[in-house]
């Protein structure tokens, strides 16, 4: 997949993780999905990151990660990408109305909107490492484009699996390896 960066914060800072690591962020993602689709990667203020998640999840607080899919599980015809290939956990049609959207070839397949500055916070309170959760985040959000949850203990340890396997594919570590995390 091809990650385009789309910053939507009021004063983004340079120097953050995200910008400056985009290109591990980007090789983090080739491999998930196929080499044609796109997704875009949104930075949002806190404030609209809350109002995404009250929007679209009923919770009424700000969050690190949502995921939007353009990308169908059930379709006409053979699938786009079946399950178990590049990343998909079910069989994935691309709606034909996102065939369009981008010239060249490419097919956007939907957002990974991330909230840089809760994160940060998040990560100073727990002790965590900002250049560790980002590039999580990213593989995870990609992976829920590509139809994978963790509303359960089992989805969870098999997404965490994924996660980890793209993330050490770059020589990153999975953060949260020993942590369960169901929300």
């Amino acid at each position: 997949m091809i990650l385009r960066l789309l910053d939507r914060r009021l004063g983004p800072d340079p120097k953050d993780f995200v910008t400056s690591g985009l290109k591990v962020l980007m090789e983090l993602v080739t491999d998930i999905g196929l080499p044609n689709w796109v997704f875009d990667l949104v930075l949002v203020e806190d404030k609209t990151m809350a109002n995404l998640n009250g929007q679209f999840r009923d919770k009424d607080d700000v969050t690190d990660v949502l995921s939007f899919s353009y990308l169908l599980e059930n379709g006409l015809g053979k699938c786009d990408l079946e399950a178990g290939n590049f990343g998909a956990k079910t069989d994935l049609w691309v709606d034909p109305l996102a065939k369009s959207l981008i010239g060249n070839g490419k097919i956007e397949i939907g957002e990974v909107v991330l909230a840089p500055s809760f994160i940060k916070s998040r990560c100073l309170e727990k002790g965590w490492s900002v250049e560790s959760e980002i590039p999580l985040l990213v593989v995870h959000g990609s992976l829920h484009l590509m139809g994978w949850d963790h509303q359960n203990k089992e989805e969870a340890r098999a997404m965490k699996e994924l996660e980890k396997t793209y993330l050490t594919g770059c020589g990153l570590p999975h953060p949260l390896q020993n942590e369960e995390r169901l929300d």
